[in-house]
């Protein structure tokens, strides 16, 4: 896995691996398993993984013991019937999903009452903080630092980057109340999240030449090192991204 993803998927185990899971369990953007794998290492297999990703869904299905079913299906038109799970898990998925009131009450529909949904997303200061962002606008190049933040919100999919005060708003609308809330990943961060995005260059190359992000043991070390402070960092104020989790009323 590139550096940069390492150090955000780690922080975001941390939220997950938390969320008091009850059964049966849904997974909207299972992608390849591995982030359930761990993060829900204590509430495996979970009983249904989704995705529109056709091309990382088999590789979900083998591993073992972390699906009990893997399906191909869209969040915005669900394919359960209502009330069919007891909680819903989605991590920095619904953000990429252009309509996301309809991903909103799909999940509300078919969640039971009192039915848990939990949730990562990038908050509305994502673009800000990352490095090449907080550069020029010390620069005082401003239109450049919000042109570079759109960027990399383009590149990221993200059509929906908001404060939690909107996202609370969206959840409510859906019939999910909010029980937690909070932001996570710092601006020192995200922007040595930013910086590893091009450190992490030659991870990519080989993951595309050799179908490996890491070649020998030990490769990972000094980023590990450098990256580590951020993972055991405390809540901050305001951070990147933030983590949700609802009740169904």
């Amino acid at each position: 896995m590139a550096p940069h993803r390492a150090i955000l998927r780690a922080v975001e185990c941390k939220f997950m691996a938390a969320v008091p899971l009850t059964r049966p369990v849904l997974d909207i953007g299972c992608g390849d398993g591995h982030f359930a794998s761990i993060a829900y290492a204590g509430h495996l297999p979970i009983d249904v993984g989704i995705d529109v990703m056709a091309r990382d869904l088999p590789e979900a299905a083998r591993r073992p013991g972390v699906y009990r079913q893997v399906l191909f299906a869209s969040a915005t038109a669900l394919p359960f019937a209502a009330g069919s799970f007891n909680s819903v898990v989605s991590n920095c998925v619904i953000e990429h999903i252009p309509d996301n009131a309809a991903v909103l009450r799909e999940i509300s529909r078919v969640l039971r009452p009192g039915g848990l949904f939990a949730t990562t997303l990038p908050s509305e200061h994502f673009p800000d903080f990352l490095l090449g962002s907080t550069v020029l606008r010390k620069l005082g190049l401003r239109r450049l630092s919000k042109a570079y933040g759109d960027f990399f919100n383009h590149i990221s999919h993200h059509h929906h980057v908001y404060p939690p005060a909107v996202w609370r708003e969206k959840l409510e609308a859906a019939g999910l109340t909010v029980a937690e809330q909070a932001y996570y990943f710092s601006a020192a961060a995200h922007r040595r999240f930013d910086l590893s995005h091009y450190l992490g260059v030659p991870n990519l190359i080989t993951k595309r030449l050799l179908g490996r992000w890491v070649l020998f043991q030990g490769q990972m070390k000094p980023f590990e090192r450098w990256l580590r402070p951020y993972y055991d960092e405390p809540l901050p104020e305001t951070g990147a991204y933030q983590f949700v989790r609802c009740r169904k009323r």
